[in-house]
């Protein structure tokens, strides 16, 4: 597991609400989103990432429990901060298994042999519109209503989301606040991790596309690499090792090849002439 992230706090707002983090040993990584008045949003998203380092050993939907029950208390006893909350996308590493928990409209996505998937559905009014198929995923991306959430860390009673994927070596799993799919669609996004050939230029691309494209909120971005190669990049490897070995006696082989190509033009002629 190898883990690269960085937030921006975007074109429009003048602080970040956002917060990253990850726990190698605990095979986690995480990104929440912070929402409130008075940077109360930004102390949400701290708290829920102070909660789930320290509970890094915990069963992650509990952890994640444990940061809602955090936010709510410090919501309640400091009147500047009532009404805060965060949302959350977190990944948990066992072995080759990797569970995502989430709440609000964090995502979680899987990059695998070129193709995007995603694996959360948001906690959101257009979430819900989508399912129902009440508007199109056009009309959902300029939606009044887009950055409305139905669940939330710190407010009511939320219920956390689970996922359990099996993943590969070469996987990326990628974790997002909104203010990254707010401005590139699911195709976006994939072009970007496409044209990028390492972790680091893909947090980068990705935040600086966000930004381009208009920056509306905050943008974090984590990748999780699952390490390794893919299979079809393990016997690409292995191809060019065999090639490479035969280094000396490529010309000979050349020459085999070429006489046999010669040999079998002229049975043609002789057979078909």
């Amino acid at each position: 597991m190898r883990v690269v992230g960085d937030t921006h706090p975007g074109r429009v707002h003048d602080h970040n609400e956002d917060a990253i983090g990850w726990d190698l040993t605990a095979g986690l990584a995480f990104v929440a989103d912070g929402m409130g008045g008075h940077a109360a949003g930004e102390v949400a998203s701290g708290i829920a990432r102070e909660t789930l380092l320290a509970g890094a050993g915990r069963p992650l939907a509990e952890a994640v429990l444990d940061a809602h029950r955090a936010i709510a208390h410090a919501s309640d006893t400091v009147p500047e901060q009532h009404g805060m909350g965060s949302t959350v996308v977190a990944l948990r590493l066992d072995g080759d298994i990797g569970e995502l928990v989430w709440v609000g409209d964090s995502r979680g996505y899987l990059w695998r042999r070129h193709r995007l998937e995603r694996l959360t559905r948001d906690h959101s009014f257009l979430e819900l519109l989508l399912q129902s198929k009440r508007i199109s995923e056009a009309e959902a991306r300029d939606h009044p209503n887009r950055n409305l959430v139905t669940q939330t860390l710190g407010i009511g009673d939320p219920a956390p989301d689970r996922e359990r994927v099996s993943l590969q070596p070469g996987d990326w799993v990628v974790l997002c606040s909104d203010g990254l799919n707010d401005e590139l669609t699911d195709t976006e996004i994939a072009e970007v991790l496409e044209q990028s050939g390492s972790q680091e230029a893909a947090v980068t691309r990705l935040i600086e596309s966000a930004v381009a494209h208009g920056g509306r909120d905050n943008v974090s971005v984590v990748i999780v690499d699952m390490g390794g190669r893919s299979r079809r990049d393990r016997i690409r490897a292995a191809l060019g090792r065999a090639w490479a070995a035969t280094d000396r006696y490529q010309p000979v082989l050349v020459g085999v090849l070429g006489a046999c190509a010669l040999a079998l033009v002229m049975w043609t002629l002789r057979r078909f002439g």
